[in-house]
């Protein structure tokens, strides 16, 4: 796997004129969720290449899939890299509620989680209501996720997969990876501002996946890319043999419902899929000789 540019912070002179003479004005964060919206809205990257309806970015594309599999889909907000800033901490994703709740990380997940309905797209009364009481009312539920089981694949996936595709899309050459969120036209000091943004951005990306696989971050501890995407490749292997047993079932783990393994699982996969080769020479082939995980993608499509 490419390992690409090395990490430079930005330089000080370009940092305090970038800080005086702001390049790119972005919106203060209440002003980006003062208007509450009808319907739930999922703060995405993007948006993203033509033939793709949801986010490449795989956190993204996660919460998309899991409102999707929910409840029929949530509306998305496409963010580029600086719209991060009008979000919660920062942080995207995040879910604008019904109720003007700006979620993130657990709690958005939660908030789906409380809203499960059938996969065709009826919202429950809930979605429209504000008070949060009424949420779960004649809401049915699954208890899956509470499987020591579940709870096992899961932990795979965010310490294996997750940081695989996240290093083949954040960490391989931009000649080469797919293009998570559209380039924007900037005016020369801008594009020079923000490429040293983006390479503090693939610093934070490496410190990410460290934390992820369960090890320190920070520059003094190595990042091995071949042992990343060889643990990638065994949980494949393992999530085949899984998916194979459980052929029959619409979700993961013969479970009664969606839940956040599922679109978690579901994003890394699709993701995979389409990954160019010149940025990927593992993941994509172990997922090409497993039918079952192919034909599980398929039936979860958009």
């Amino acid at each position: 796997m490419p390992f690409g540019r090395p990490s430079v912070p930005i330089p000080s002179p370009l940092a305090h004129f970038y800080a005086k003479f702001p390049l790119v004005t972005l919106p203060e964060p209440e002003e980006a969720y003062q208007q509450t919206p009808a319907k739930p809205k999922i703060w995405a990257y993007g948006p993203p290449p033509i033939g793709h309806s949801e986010s490449l970015d795989p956190l993204c594309r996660a919460a998309q899939a899991y409102a999707r599999f929910a409840f029929g889909g949530a509306e998305t907000r496409w963010l580029d890299w600086d719209g991060k800033e009008s979000s919660p901490e920062g942080r995207v994703p995040a879910l604008h509620t019904p109720s003007g709740d700006l979620l993130t990380g657990d709690e958005l997940d939660a908030w789906i989680a409380s809203h499960l309905t059938d996969k065709k797209g009826r919202f429950p009364a809930s979605l429209f209501l504000f008070e949060a009481e009424t949420a779960d009312k004649d809401v049915p539920h699954t208890d899956a996720s509470a499987e020591p089981s579940h709870q096992a694949y899961l932990s795979l996936v965010l310490t294996t997969l997750l940081p695989a595709v996240l290093a083949a899309l954040y960490l391989s050459p931009a000649s080469v990876a797919p293009e998570v969120v559209p380039t924007v036209s900037r005016p020369f000091l801008s594009s020079v501002a923000h490429v040293y943004l983006t390479w503090n951005d693939r610093s934070d990306r490496i410190d990410e996946i460290k934390r992820l696989r369960g090890g320190k971050s920070g520059k003094a501890v190595a990042l091995d890319l071949d042992e990343v995407e060889r643990e990638a490749v065994e949980a494949i292997d393992a999530l085949e043999v899984k998916a194979q047993a459980a052929q029959n079932s619409d979700w993961f783990d013969g479970a009664s419902g969606p839940s956040k393994l599922d679109a978690l699982l579901y994003a890394l996969l699709s993701i995979i899929k389409i990954l160019p080769r010149a940025c990927d020479d593992a993941l994509r082939p172990a997922l090409e000789r497993s039918p079952a995980l192919l034909e599980w993608i398929e039936k979860h499509d958009p």
